[in-house]
């Protein structure tokens, strides 16, 4: 089938019906730890052992392997589909074998600090749980591989699911910990092991579609000849290397937030861990969905030497992500206290971690529609096989990010939201310099309509902001909650209700004020 605006938003549907699911199991899974843990110190310290110990997969997994192994595999596939299938074959076998090298040398390196170093018990406490997951990053980046390949075959669906494995396992070891009337001490480290279980449930997910993709290009030999560094693999070693860098530069962001945000409170990770899932849930759905239907597309249509249809595709994402994503910026800094106080404020989740919470989603929120914008102009430039620029803008706005958190943190004392702000911050640098990149490179590629769209919905929804903090005003309730409503769930129910409602009706007329047609791009 001949790629169109129409074939990408039919495989973006297809991954918005798999996100959606495996997202509702994350929340799922997201309730049950706010539920019986809270944001203890303990719980923190395993969101931070988690973010270490999957570091490494956005570099050999789901990222940096993912942007480069699609346009590669493009190139091969065009040539013999049967090439194509032994490389994905042989990939499959070097990427084992280093992760495997790479787990034991980190197990090995954590084992040796934790026997001999001078540590705090805290940093002790998140190098041993560490120490646990470790073995689950092999899984993980192995689920990445085939994800490439099944959405090269624009098969969305099953990749985009298969998350729901590793949140049911989740799931299932705090219910069990639970039930073992454990202490958040005690029973991290056995969620660690939990967590590696999730790791394989996820990969095995994809397993079974994946064996029928390489059977259907004539592949039948799983285990003969093979060759984990062979000429096409080894083909792929540049453009990952390039790769790397820039995805090693966000993942850096990840690590270091936290940090940060540890220094600034020491249930901040957890403030972070569990607004982000909030704010990362519209991106989810709708940013990596577009980003994900959109780079095979492009990168065909630049093996075509088409650059008309490469800049058509390019604005239909654009287009189609603002008119989702300014919204939905505005319904965060509604929705945010009511929202969190509904799903998260039950149990071990007090009061001040609803207000933790809420301030870093907020931060969060300045940044969802750079973070939108990159996930779609970054496969722009990698289906030019240009990898250097993405990694080079995405070094900058971590030098960049590492400065404003180091401002924010330790000159002024501000709590773990600001870490947050430093992230979005960052974010607009970054898109700033892909788009300044891709201008010079191309010339324009977004139409007038797009700004027109902009210029709309920015006034529709600003317009309903403003309504909804006078509406607010004068039933006696701030955009933090109060006023005549309860603190039971009656009235946190009640409340969201109210501001949902309203978002509703804005994002109703924003959709009405910039017409469907005008988001409609011709295929």
């Amino acid at each position: 089938m001949e790629d169109s605006t129409q074939s990408i938003f039919r495989s973006a549907k297809r991954f918005f019906t798999g996100t959606a699911v495996s997202r509702l199991s994350g929340l799922f899974r997201d309730l049950a730890m706010a539920f019986v843990f809270g944001t203890q110190a303990p719980v923190a310290a395993f969101l931070v052992a988690f973010r270490l110990s999957h570091l490494l997969r956005r570099l050999l997994g789901e990222g940096a392997l993912q942007t480069a192994f699609i346009p590669y595999f493009e190139k091969l596939r065009r040539e013999d589909p049967l090439v194509a299938g032994t490389f994905f074959r042989n990939i499959n076998a070097g990427l084992t074998l280093l992760l495997l090298f790479i787990s034991f040398l980190s197990m090995a390196g954590i084992y040796m600090c934790l026997e001999h170093l001078s540590l705090s018990e805290g940093n002790r406490e998140i190098l041993w749980l560490t120490f646990l997951m470790m073995p689950g990053l092999l899984f993980i980046c192995l689920f990445g591989l085939n994800a490439s390949l099944l959405q090269c075959e624009k098969s969305f669906f099953t990749p985009s699911v298969a998350p729901v494995a590793f949140n049911g396992i989740w799931i299932i070891g705090v219910f069990c910990l639970w039930q073992w009337d454990l202490d958040a001490k005690t029973a991290m480290p056995w969620l660690a092991l939990f967590i590696v279980c999730a790791c394989m449930g996820q990969w095995l997910m994809t397993l079974p579609k994946t064996l029928k993709i390489l059977k259907s290009f004539g592949f039948r030999h799983l285990f003969k000849d093979v060759a984990p560094f062979s000429k096409e693999v080894r083909g792929l070693i540049k453009p990952l290397c390039l790769g790397i860098v820039g995805v090693a530069a966000s993942q850096i962001n990840n690590a270091m937030d936290p940090i940060f945000a540890r220094y600034a409170d020491p249930q901040g990770p957890a403030f972070l861990w569990y607004a982000i899932r909030l704010q990362q849930l519209p991106l989810a759905l709708f940013g990596i969905a577009l980003s994900g239907a959109v780079l095979p597309p492009l990168s065909r249509a630049i093996k075509a030497n088409d650059e008309v249809k490469y800049r058509h595709f390019l604005n239909f994402a654009l287009s189609r992500s603002l008119a989702l994503m300014l919204p939905i910026t505005f319904a965060i800094f509604i929705l945010a206290y009511s929202s969190i106080q509904l799903i998260y404020g039950h149990g071990d989740f007090s009061a001040r971690s609803v207000v933790g919470t809420t301030q870093s989603l907020w931060g969060y929120g300045v940044g969802l529609i750079p973070m939108t914008f990159v996930l779609i102009l970054a496969p722009a430039f990698y289906a030019q096989e240009d990898y250097k620029t993405p990694s080079m803008a995405s070094l900058a706005s971590v030098v960049m990010n590492i400065l404003l958190n180091t401002v924010f943190v330790m000159s002024f004392g501000l709590g773990a939201a600001s870490v947050a702000l430093a992230t979005s911050i960052s974010a607009w640098f970054n898109v700033a310099i892909l788009a300044h990149v891709l201008r010079k490179r191309i010339g324009s590629f977004v139409d007038s309509q797009f700004w027109k769209t902009a210029g709309k919905l920015a006034v529709v929804t600003s317009v309903g902001f403003t309504v909804m903090l006078a509406l607010n005003w004068m039933v006696g309730v701030g955009v933090e909650g109060g006023g005549v409503f309860s603190q039971g769930f009656l009235g946190k129910l009640s409340l969201f209700s109210l501001q949902a409602s309203i978002c509703l009706v804005i994002g109703l007329l924003a959709y009405q004020t910039i017409k469907v047609k005008e988001l409609r791009l011709e295929s």
